[in-house]
Parts: structure tokens; C-alpha cells; sequence
């Protein structure tokens, strides 16, 4: 079964939202006790209808702050993505050593194109240009010339077929930090609960600052805890979309399996 085709990520990390919404049902109710007494005395509904409205009134917050929690982070990597992009430009050739030059990569990926994958040439850095200049000296000076044009001319079709294989590079490179396509039932189940269970975390964090019921170790130490990790995975995602060499190796297991897949196919 194709797990990829069905609305698993949304299903479970929706279902999950329960979990911060129970949470903050129950600090709210720590913080004034017995808000919720009119509600159990209600004579006319049964326990099912209760028991059913209070599962959707946690889903519904439970939603709405995994969401809010969502757009936080993400508000907080564009601002990191957009101090990135005003850093000065420096072109791939420019870099001495690079992961798109890895020659296990480059099979993969030109297995994956084929026809349309750049021309696999080695770049000619400035040290190799500057070494083959000298070596221009050792001929006659009518034959200088034109071996000056030919350098040259290799030294900048080098440096836009470098290009082009970085602007590969980058695409997979964001493809395999974000692509959840490979991803099976577990993770899926995994991804759902812990996202929300650091959501409940920061909310009774957040919660022991103005609730002091809620400042008791034993609830503390573990939304501590999960706030750390929270802290952590983020850290770890800015850390790899920053670091281009951190995807070298997914990558070529990434275009390997894929090519192996079409082949299949």
C-alpha cells in the first residue's frame, strides 16, 4: 500500500491535537477550579455527549495551537531564510570544495536526467587556471594567444556546468529535507503525536508563568523536557537547510532508489 496517497500526516497529527486541547482544558481548569462544574450537572446530556463535546472542544484547541505553534516556526525560518539571502552572493565555482562535485552524486543525478543531466567536467579552479597560465609561458609566443582564448573559453564553460550542477544540488537538496513521500505509517503516526505533544509542552511552559498550579516538578521536568526537543529538531532542520553537505548522502540514496523505482516502473 502507497501510504504516500492517503491524508495520513493530516489525519493523525489532527486527531493528535487532543492531546495540547486536553492539556489546556485542564490547566484552565487548575487555574480557576470548578469552571466546568455547570457542565457535569447538566441533567440532560449523558455522559457520551459529554464525553463527545469535550473531545471536540480539546480537538478544536488542540488545532489551533498546533497551528499557532506552526506559523510561529515558520514565521521565524523565513526570518532566518530572508537574513540568509542578504549575506553576499558568492558563486558555486568560487567554492573550493563542494558536495556537488562528489562523483557518486553526479552518476546518480545524470542517471536520473540522463540526456538533459550538465556535462560532467571538472572545474577549472583559480589555482589549476593560474598553474596552466605559467605553463602558456613554455610556448612559442606566436601560439600564446590562442591558448590564452582556449583556457579561458574552459575556465568559464567549467564554471557554468558547476553551476548547473549546484543548482541541482540545491533543488534535491530541499526536496529531500522536505519530501515526507518516503515516509511509512509509523513515522507518519510518530510525527503526528510528538509535533503535538511539544505543542501541549510549550503551552504548560507558557502556562506556569501566570498559573502557579501548574509549578509543580513532575509537570515541569517533562514539558521541559519536550520543549527541548522541540528547541533541538528546530535547530537541527535550520542547521541542515544551511548546510549544504548535510544531504550529500540522502541524496544519492534519494536518486538511486528513484531511478531504481522508474526502472520498475
Amino acid at each position: 500500500m502507497d501510504l504516500s496517497k492517503y491524508p495520513l500526516e493530516k489525519f493523525f497529527f489532527f486527531m493528535a491535537g487532543i492531546i495540547p486541547g486536553f492539556v489546556a482544558l485542564l490547566i484552565f481548569q487548575l487555574a480557576a477550579p470548578g469552571s466546568f462544574g455547570w457542565f457535569f450537572g447538566l441533567g440532560f446530556l449523558g455522559y457520551k455527549t459529554k464525553l463527545s463535546l469535550i473531545l471536540l472542544t480539546a480537538f478544536v484547541i488542540g488545532n489551533s495551537l498546533t497551528t499557532f505553534l506552526s506559523s510561529i516556526l515558520g514565521a521565524l525560518g523565513g526570518l532566518i531564510g530572508q537574513r540568509e539571502s542578504k549575506k553576499p552572493y558568492q558563486p558555486p565555482h568560487a567554492l573550493p570544495v563542494a558536495p556537488w562535485r562528489d562523483i557518486l552524486w553526479r552518476a546518480a543525478l545524470g542517471q536520473r536526467l540522463g540526456v538533459q543531466a550538465p556535462n560532467d567536467t571538472t572545474l577549472v579552479s583559480d589555482a589549476l587556471y593560474n598553474l596552466r597560465q605559467e605553463q602558456l609561458k613554455f610556448l612559442p609566443e606566436a601560439d600564446r594567444g590562442v591558448a590564452q582564448i582556449n583556457l579561458d573559453r574552459e575556465r568559464l564553460d567549467t564554471q557554468m556546468e558547476d553551476s548547473k550542477w549546484a543548482q541541482w544540488y540545491d533543488h534535491y537538496h530541499r526536496r529531500v529535507l522536505t519530501a515526507r513521500s518516503e515516509w511509512d505509517f509509523q513515522r507518519y503516526v510518530q510525527h503526528g503525536l510528538v509535533f503535538n505533544l511539544e505543542t501541549a509542552a510549550v503551552y504548560t511552559i507558557l502556562s506556569a508563568t501566570v498559573v502557579p498550579a501548574v509549578r509543580h516538578w513532575w509537570i515541569i521536568v517533562p514539558a521541559s523536557i519536550w520543549t527541548v526537543l522541540l528547541a533541538a529538531k528546530q535547530y537541527s532542520d535550520v542547521s541542515d537547510f544551511r548546510d549544504p553537505w548535510a544531504t550529500l548522502a540522502k541524496q544519492i540514496e534519494y536518486l538511486y532508489k528513484s531511478n531504481s523505482d522508474t526502472v520498475k516502473s
